[in-house]
């Protein structure tokens, strides 16, 4: 799923990567840090309470059908997994906890944005706790890249929910899908041209749909499987 799903992607334009500190200064720096926490705080702040949208509802519902083998999310709010999603990969992490970079220590992210105090780790007393989100200078977690490539590699269907953009780890997944001859069909908006894709096969398909259409056009599919 790309970036599309709590609030047509607002975390991510507020948290966007390249508005992220460079880690290394993140880990050096108590100004950059103290910086960050403050603009963390104020999104938070703009936003609200996090609270399931029908698209995520309807995701978590699809996901219990037996023949889906998983969900690769690249939204960052975590509400999916915080709402019993078993079969997910969040493979640009997310924003519900804080891990210290210093010990590994993790801690609640309401508990830091309600109460700065917070921010000082518990266990090494360093305030050197960050978002499980990559920062500039960070990859995604290898563990999570190799979990997709499986994943993707087992899988007979591929669907993605683009909106109006792929990403380039989007784009690398549909050419490992591409290569086994497996089905691949991209949930769009009109905005998204596919004559800028090298796409070599014929097994994908855009689909010029609401993302809440198809969704409910998967759940009719699946009708009694899904529990």
């Amino acid at each position: 799923m790309e970036k599309n799903f709590y609030k047509d992607g607002q975390l991510e334009t507020l948290l966007s990567y390249e508005l992220r500190p460079e880690i290394k200064k993140f880990r050096s720096d108590e100004n950059v840090r103290n910086s960050f926490l403050k603009d963390f705080i104020k999104v938070f702040e703009q936003i609200g309470l996090l609270e399931l949208s029908s698209n995520y509802k309807k995701v978590l519902q699809i996901e219990k059908a037996k023949e889906i083998l998983g969900v690769i999310n690249l939204n960052i709010d975590g509400l999916l997994k915080l709402n019993g999603a078993q079969k997910l990969i969040e493979l640009e992490g997310n924003i519900s906890w804080f891990y210290c970079s210093q010990c590994g220590m993790d801690k609640d992210s309401q508990l830091i944005v309600q109460n700065k105090d917070e921010f000082v780790c518990n266990s090494c007393r360093k305030n050197i706790l960050k978002p499980s989100i990559p920062f500039i200078g960070q990859e995604f977690s290898q563990w999570d890249m190799k979990d997709s490539w499986m994943m993707l590699n087992s899988c007979d269907n591929l669907i993605i929910f683009a909106d109006n953009f792929l990403s380039p780890v989007t784009i690398s997944f549909i050419h490992i899908v591409e290569k086994r001859m497996k089905n691949i069909k991209i949930i769009c908006s009109e905005s998204l041209n596919y004559d800028t894709f090298d796409f070599s096969s014929n097994n994908v398909d855009f689909i010029y749909e609401s993302n809440e259409f198809f969704l409910d056009s998967l759940i009719e599919t699946y009708g009694d499987s899904i529990i």
